[in-house]
């Protein structure tokens, strides 16, 4: 990551992070289909109702594993396997016991949960099942999670991809059994995703411990937190988690407003829920850039390469130009047999393909929003984007769906998704500016051998 074509290693290092969570996604996706060909359609709805909150609840916790990732990468960067070991090792067991902590909590108020969503009535006892289920598995979710952001800073983001391809392969086999077999329907696909997430916390663990291009190696003697190691982590992370809650906490309002556009017209809500997940995948590409981008530039930063680091930030925004060309490619020419994997009306169909061609034809905000942020952290100033997604990620958008939305002439469901791309331009812009001020500061400082967190002497601060 500190030398050679580092274009082209973005994107072999990018491409199975990408894969990685299509992969996440698809598991999900052949859940909902096997629900609705085992069970029936309120099955799949009942789980599909859980959508917004699941994905809130798992973007949080993979944002606070990034801190983890930047202060590895950088430990690389620098050759310090001794600061490397503690990051590993405190960050999995604070991991391992934040899982348990909400798992617990959520397990408890799921239904208070789903009732704040507004969810259909018809969905409520089966959707409550599902949740309760999925915060079981919480605790190894949250371990591969970070196991994951750990393996891809020391440069390895096959591993990742390679356990969550075993872990599918369990979870659609349990899926089948559970469903097909024991006609277990909504309980069983969800014991099937917490079998899953049981084998790939394993199998993480696993690399972390006996990988091949491991940096410093997992033992369970040394597994112990640092309260300094620990204290950068979250340092990092956590506003990346706030910020990744900020971002998706809307989506629950969203997702809630959906609901009064025409109640109860089971096409708008199913074909929003197809794109929904179309959507997902063209997003894992850009997501998988971002992070290509943080990780390239933090270990750069611990090598101390500044001319590298300029070079992963602009890299990363052509890569995610080019992916943004390519998404919406797709999504214009091959809309309806993609959607038509989910839904078979044409009303679903043209209410999926609402959702789809707005998403997709302003992705480039999307891209230049997630890219200037992972370039942020990069230099550890996740701060910032976290305050500017809070601010038009989450403010804005809350204040326009209670204000605008409602009035006759916006309340239709191409307004409703328009906010999206509003938002991501918004903090686009201000990501932008941010990295324009930030960025000098910070690469005059790796030029005279200081740690971005540290300021110059008073001397050097004169000249």
């Amino acid at each position: 990551m500190t030398s050679g074509n580092l274009f082209v290693k973005m994107g072999l290092f990018a491409l199975p992070v990408a894969l990685t969570t299509m992969l996440q996604l698809l598991y999900t996706s052949i859940d909902l289909i096997t629900v609705h060909i085992g069970e029936s359609a309120e099955a799949m709805g009942s789980i599909a109702s859980n959508g917004a909150l699941i994905n809130l609840i798992i973007v949080v916790f993979s944002g606070m594993a990034l801190g983890a990732n930047v202060v590895l990468a950088e430990s690389k960067g620098a050759n310090n396997p001794q600061k490397a070991e503690k990051v590993i090792h405190s960050s999995l067991l604070f991991a391992l016991m934040t899982g348990i902590g909400v798992g617990v909590v959520g397990f408890f108020v799921s239904d208070n949960l789903l009732q704040m969503m507004n969810t259909e009535e018809h969905y409520m006892e089966l959707a409550t099942l599902y949740l309760r289920i999925y915060f079981c598995g919480l605790p190894f979710l949250m371990v591969y999670n970070y196991c994951a952001q750990l393996l891809r800073a020391q440069g390895d983001s096959q591993s990742p991809f390679l356990i969550l391809v075993a872990s599918g392969i369990v979870n659609v086999a349990i899926d089948c059994a559970l469903v097909f077999g024991a006609h277990l329907g909504v309980a069983g696909v969800g014991w099937a995703t917490v079998a899953a997430e049981g084998v790939s916390a394993i199998l993480g663990i696993l690399f972390l411990a006996k990988g091949k291009r491991a940096f410093v190696r997992f033992s369970f003697k040394k597994l112990k937190i640092d309260g300094s190691a620990l204290a950068e982590v979250i340092r990092i992370g956590l506003p990346t988690g706030l910020q990744m809650f900020f971002f998706s906490l809307p989506n629950v309002f969203i997702q809630a407003s959906l609901y009064t556009i025409d109640r109860g017209n089971a096409d708008l809500e199913n074909g929003a829920v197809a794109s929904g997940n179309i959507e997902g995948y063209f997003h894992a590409l850009i997501d998988a850039i971002g992070m290509a981008t943080m990780t390239f530039v933090a270990q750069n930063v611990g090598a101390k390469k500044a001319k590298n680091i300029r070079n992963c930030v602009l890299f990363g925004f052509a890569w995610g130009a080019m992916v943004c060309a390519l998404v919406a490619l797709v999504a214009g020419t091959l809309y309806r047999p993609l959607l038509q994997l989910f839904v078979d009306t044409d009303a679903a169909i043209e209410s999926g393909k609402t959702r789809l061609w707005i998403m997709a034809f302003f992705y480039l905000l999307n891209a230049g929003m997630n890219i200037s942020a992972g370039a942020l952290r990069g230099i550890k100033k996740a701060v910032f984007p976290m305050m500017t997604t809070l601010i038009f990620c989450t403010v804005l958008r809350i204040i326009l769906i209670k204000t605008v939305f409602p009035l006759p002439e916006f309340h239709t469901l191409a307004w409703l998704y328009a906010l999206y791309p509003i938002t991501w331009g918004l903090t686009a812009v201000f990501n932008a500016v941010a990295i324009a001020f930030a960025y000098p500061k910070a690469l005059k400082k790796i030029d005279q051998g200081i740690s971005v967190e540290e300021e110059p002497a008073a001397e050097e601060q004169s000249h």
